[in-house]
């Protein structure tokens, strides 16, 4: 058996390099202390007085992996520092806690785990709260539970519901401003703009006098079938970032599930298994509809239509013709004598 200083000696020998080598939520076992060289001989009795010196000093923590094979994970000088100044039911709690990470623990969970009755739970949770060890939050999922985690950590985008919330409610006027402008964004990369001027020339006044302007209207054609530079994820993702219109970074998963709701409202089209975006309504339609929000203050339903955008069935007069079921080849009403059909095909098909 080593003598008790050899043993603190290469127990903090030990714990310097796994604070230098390994992360705080690595695992390490047997292999990776002994790998570091410093256990006379691969000694396995020298390695577990060194590792319960450490655990002692809470500078160690144990743990049991799935195959139930003994583990450790190190522990911030900073953190050891808190756990020695609870009591055990707080240190037993704090324990508990941290070992959930991110997701935290609910109450319940909590005193199932340690044991503890309610008053003497409550009374440790309440302590460590005040001393800013731990921090209550509400999961997403399930509003009505009380989480605790630890108050220095970030709590996982399944509790918080990710990018999408603010204090576990749904951002609904973040996600509508995102949209419009990647909505935008991805319809001026959707269609191809083709310069024309209009039939009428328009007359405007200079300060030198009167001269006539022809006036440049802009057309957008959509690309040829076989287009392959449609925007992907990542593309719109470093867009957003770049413009700085979030207040934080958004990572390309947060950015795909707007984008899936957005093909869901039929804003956009997801092209080749989700690989490429193309947007429903071309730039100057994108620009109209916006404008229209702004300048009016419509109930929510008209304006989720406007937002939606149009499609075939809407903007074409057989979507919207009260006589649609009667309508057919040879009836009395059919798209032959149709008198709308033919007005709205030749505006829409104009080239």
């Amino acid at each position: 058996m080593a003598a008790a200083g050899n043993v603190e000696d290469i127990a903090s020998q030990i714990y310097a390099k796994c604070r230098d080598q390994f992360s705080a939520s690595q695992l390490l076992y047997q292999r990776d202390i002994l790998g570091l060289g410093l256990v006379p001989n691969k000694s396995l009795e020298i390695l577990l007085q060194c590792t319960q010196h450490l655990v002692d000093q809470n500078l160690f923590r144990v743990y049991q992996d799935g195959d139930n094979r003994l583990a450790w994970k190190v522990i911030a000088r900073e953190d050891a520092e808190k756990i020695q100044s609870l009591n055990d039911n707080e240190r037993l709690v704090y324990n508990a806690i941290h070992s959930t990470g991110r997701n935290g623990i609910w109450i319940r969970a909590l005193g199932k785990r340690t044991d503890l009755h309610k008053s003497s739970l409550d009374k440790a949770l309440k302590a460590l709260e005040g001393k800013n060890f731990i921090k209550s939050i509400h999961n997403v999922k399930q509003p009505g539970k009380k989480v605790y985690m630890l108050a220095g950590l970030k709590p996982a985008e399944d509790v918080t519901g990710g990018a999408w919330f603010t204090d576990g409610v749904l951002d609904a006027e973040f996600i509508g401003v995102l949209s419009e402008y990647i909505e935008d964004w991805v319809s001026k990369r959707s269609w191809y703009e083709v310069p024309s001027p209009r039939n009428n020339s328009k007359r405007q006044k200079l300060n030198h006098g009167e001269n006539t302007k022809t006036e440049i209207e802009k057309t957008y054609f959509p690309y040829p079938a076989d287009y392959q530079y449609y925007p992907k994820a990542q593309d719109i993702t470093a867009e957003v970032n770049k413009t700085g219109i979030t207040p934080v970074r958004l990572d390309e998963g947060s950015i795909e599930q707007l984008l899936r709701m957005m093909c869901f409202d039929g804003r956009l089209i997801a092209l080749n298994d989700y690989q490429n975006y193309k947007s429903m309504r071309r730039p100057d339609a994108v620009a109209e509809a916006r404008s229209m929000a702004s300048k009016t203050d419509r109930p929510l339903e008209t304006q989720q239509k406007a937002w939606l955008g149009n499609n075939g069935m809407t903007e074409a007069p057989c979507g919207q013709c009260p006589v649609f079921r009667l309508c057919q080849p040879g009836g009395s009403v059919s798209p032959e004598n149709c008198e709308y059909f033919d007005e709205w095909f030749k505006k829409a098909f104009t080239f």
